[in-house]
């Protein structure tokens, strides 16, 4: 039996027809929900501004129901649930571009766009954000069980040089792209013409009194949207592969197949990688010591013209670390792995 999807916020002691749904965890991002299937009651006990039950417990599965108070939800999954329709409504294909000072040395920027298939030519709302079409072409997201990551393509045509501008003031490499995907019903109400007038308050003045004072009485078109319907995949961009005066293409990776980034981040190694005196280390103290840990009068320091003592040199052991840091029992900022081997 097929329900009408009407999202709807939960209240506690509130009552709840057949086919109104509330999210599982608003808070989580999750895309799983409830659908009422018997109206009733729901648990006044609880005070809760959310859902009581945020997700369902292992072995909790879907199609499984649950009782809240007097009503019976079940548990479904409005993606998976709107993909198996015989005819279910338009995907959409929504892109997200982040620029940052720290990798891109430029302003912070956020770049959002759709590519305007599926007949749309007009900008789309999704979340509250807004999604302009923009000429672009992507290609290659497809996963495969040859055990090789994907490597997709992203095409921006170029017009008056625009990319070619940007590129210019950004360094694109290593920026995060997220590729957004969702159903046309799950868009916001606005892109639906919200609020569309379809009487005039004089024309049933004795029969309806409209709510604030509201001249008209009007309709939303998409009780179904739901920001939170969604699949994220995340990108980066690895290389530009191709520019011309038509478009700029962007070859795009996951992040462990990054070029000049390995895994592990940090090796498994029994010496600290921390610069002696940086800001991981931490030690200021004016007392020096040699590589070996022996600490060096002051009669004996070599001092440099920048004032720095030059034969004050961390010998990257546990040991070295136990000797600047007298005063900590524990939590030293020894950036080795204690059991990587025995320490002196």
């Amino acid at each position: 039996m097929a329900y009408p999807y009407s999202l709807h916020k939960w209240e506690p002691g509130e009552p709840y027809a057949v086919g109104d749904v509330v999210r599982a965890n608003p808070a989580k991002n999750n895309t799983l929900a409830f659908k009422c299937i018997k109206a009733g009651t729901s648990d006044t006990a609880d005070t809760y501004s959310e859902f009581p039950h945020s997700e369902p417990a292992f072995p909790f599965k879907i199609t499984q129901q649950l009782v809240d108070g007097t009503c019976i939800w079940e548990a479904f999954e409005p993606l998976a649930e709107e993909l198996l329709k015989l005819a279910p409504t338009a995907v959409i294909d929504l892109f997200e571009v982040y620029l940052t000072p720290e990798i891109n040395n430029g302003p912070k920027l956020t770049l959002r766009y759709h590519a305007g298939t599926n007949g749309l030519t007009e900008a789309i709302k999704f979340g509250s954000n807004s999604y302009p079409p923009v000429p672009v072409e992507v290609d290659g997201f497809e996963f495969s069980a040859k055990g090789t990551l994907p490597r997709p393509t992203l095409k921006v045509a170029n017009v008056n040089n625009a990319i070619t501008d940007l590129i210019t003031t950004y360094n694109p490499l290593g920026a995060k792209v997220q590729r957004i995907r969702t159903f046309a019903k799950f868009l916001d109400t606005t892109n639906f013409n919200e609020q569309v007038p379809f009487a005039v308050e004089s024309d049933v003045a004795d029969a309806l009194i409209t709510e604030g004072g509201d001249p008209l009485i009007s309709q939303s078109f998409n009780p179904t949207a739901d920001e939170n319907a969604k699949i994220v995949e995340t990108w980066y961009i690895d290389r530009v592969s191709s520019e011309n005066q038509q478009f700029v293409e962007f070859e795009l990776a996951p992040k462990i197949d990054l070029v000049n980034v390995n895994l592990p981040r940090r090796t498994i190694e029994e010496y600290c990688p921390w610069k002696y005196r940086g800001d991981e280390c931490g030690y200021i103290g004016d007392n020096c010591f040699t590589v070996d840990d022996i600490q060096i009068s002051d009669q004996d320091k070599i001092i440099d013209d920048n004032g720095n003592v030059t034969n004050d040199i961390c010998g990257k052991n546990l040991s070295s670390c136990k000797k600047r840091f007298r005063d900590r029992t524990k939590n030293l900022p020894f950036g080795g792995f204690y059991g990587a081997r025995l320490q002196a």
